[in-house]
């Protein structure tokens, strides 16, 4: 029951940003790339901030990592305020001051969304992910025979305490999240103000009030545990903030666009998802697929048997055959998962690289687009029919997996085998996304190519960032590897944190593309 509702929350403080930025596109005709572009401020709003908190720690002003000790709590509450607000509000001026033509009041309410809506995501899904399942490893063992220092054993237990109480618990995290949506969208119209009104201490007055905020709230949950009184705190906080939002929203909104009716527009993708569906099958791309994957399927337990006895045939090779161990059922995986690896993402460039400029390129996009077909609707049948046939895909490789492992090598668990091809699955369609992206952004088949393949190669090497290196998606192939076909007495370390981020990429790498399909003149 923990686990559902710690997943629910998850998702929940992924998908929550995006509904409401949908929500907000059918109240003001504001373009998807603004969100983008919020959350471009956050981002680029941490790379100075992560650092200058570390820095921080090293002169002394703030406690370091995983330490209870250091200076006073007020001065470490007021420090870590006043360097949030001032990192986080700069970005956001400067990304108000490079956006010269998008200075609406609705602008700036999407531009608060993209910055808060990233952090929830970020900071909130993947790490709140992550930290479940490390926790989840450690039920049933002795904290205190892990040879942790006093300050890391008192923060373990707590959270461990707060992890077994009441699944409603889990809900705590998407309510913080969603106070700070709401907080950096009222930043945001500061900032915004100080740009439409030409005032610059709008700016100050953001970074004060954004500071501000941190600082009680921080100082507030570490003087108690009481949800009640944390939460009442920021809603006080927020309570000024929200008042002089509502009155310049009544003043300066824009008026209601003329917008179609939603079930017009879900009838209109569901008949472009037909259509996407339809191609595929004439273009000979699902049979490509199925053959693919059947062929994958088929060569990993066959691989794994007979690759010893492969060596022995040629002359000489005896002697290494005889240093090969007797193959298993974690061969079988290990194959497995290798092959997807090295396929996989070739297989989602080269079958996704046209999906949108292929169309652009032929000229039929602009046909389609007439019917009418939002835009929206036309990108995101191209996503769903990609997964559709990859679902397929996957289905068809555990199946032949599954046979012939049972068949050479005997019973498996296949429960944890087509967990593992989730896990798989997940991993993949990140790479899809990526390439869905560059077929937006691009209006020839070839540059398409050029751009998913730099992506899926920058998604790579993402592994290796020092901080979220071990959440990057590639780290969900390791997770498969590791369950494997449930037969290994090895334990698993789960990464629910890879598992959210590859979500985090596909929602952000489709609102890329439609933020960048929805501005092209076709």
């Amino acid at each position: 029951m923990i686990v559902l509702a710690y997943s629910v929350s998850v998702l929940l403080m992924i998908l929550t940003p995006v509904l409401l930025a949908v929500l907000l596109r059918r109240r003001f005709s504001v373009p998807w790339f603004l969100f983008l572009v919020g959350a471009a401020t956050f981002i680029g709003s941490q790379i100075v901030h992560l650092p200058l908190n570390e820095w921080l720690a090293d002169v002394g002003l703030l406690p370091a990592t995983g330490s209870l000790a250091g200076p006073p709590l007020w001065q470490t509450a007021l420090i870590l305020g006043l360097s949030a607000g001032l990192c986080e509000e700069l970005a956001r001026t400067v990304g108000y001051a490079l956006l010269r033509h998008w200075r609406r009041f609705e602008d700036g309410l999407m531009l608060g969304l993209g910055h808060g809506g990233i952090e929830a995501m970020v900071f909130g899904g993947v790490q709140v992910a992550a930290m479940v399942t490390s926790l989840l490893s450690l039920q049933g063992v002795d904290l205190a025979t892990l040879n942790l220092s006093a300050d890391q054993l008192a923060a373990a237990t707590r959270q461990m305490d707060m992890l077994n109480r009441s699944p409603l618990w889990a809900a705590l995290p998407f309510v913080e999240r969603c106070f700070a949506m709401v907080i950096h969208v009222m930043l945001s119209i500061f900032v915004w103000r100080a740009f439409a009104q030409r005032k610059a201490w709008y700016v100050s007055l953001a970074i004060v009030y954004h500071a501000a905020f941190d600082a009680v709230a921080v100082y507030v949950a570490q003087q108690t545990e009481s949800v009640v009184i944390i939460y009442g705190t920021m809603v006080l906080l927020m309570a000024p903030g929200l008042i002089w939002l509502w009155r310049i929203w009544r003043k300066e909104a824009g008026p209601r666009p003329v917008a179609t009716l939603l079930r017009a527009e879900w009838t209109a993708f569901i008949a472009a998802t037909r259509k996407e569906l339809l191609q595929q099958w004439r273009t000979k791309r699902v049979i490509v697929v199925a053959a693919v994957f059947a062929f994958i399927g088929l060569l990993s337990p066959l691989a794994a048997k007979f690759t010893p006895e492969i060596i022995r045939m040629v002359p000489g090779g005896e002697q290494f055959a005889a240093l090969i161990p007797e193959p298993s059922v974690g061969d079988v995986m290990a194959q497995y998962v290798k092959n997807l690896t090295q396929f996989g993402f070739m297989i989602a460039i080269l079958l996704g690289m046209g999906a949108i400029a292929g169309e652009k390129e032929k000229g039929t996009a602009a046909l389609i687009l007439s019917k009418p077909m939002p835009r929206w609707a036309f990108v995101c049948s191209k996503f769903t029919a990609q997964t559709l046939v990859y679902v397929g895909g996957f289905l068809i490789a555990a199946v032949c997996t599954l046979y012939y492992t049972r068949f050479l090598f005997g019973p498996v668990n296949s429960g944890a085998f087509m967990f593992s091809n989730l896990l798989l699955m997940a991993w993949f369609m990140t790479y899809v996304a990526v390439t869905l992206t560059g077929s937006a952004l691009t209006r020839s088949v070839g540059a398409a190519a050029g751009v998913g393949l730099g992506g899926a190669v920058l998604l790579m090497f993402s592994g290796n960032l020092p901080w979220f290196g071990p959440l990057m998606p590639g780290s969900l192939a390791v997770w498969a590897s590791q369950l494997g076909l449930g037969t290994s007495p090895d334990p698993v370390t789960a990464n629910g944190g890879a598992l959210a981020m590859a979500l985090v990429l596909i929602v952000v790498c489709i609102l890329g593309a439609m933020a960048a399909f929805e501005r092209q003149e076709l």
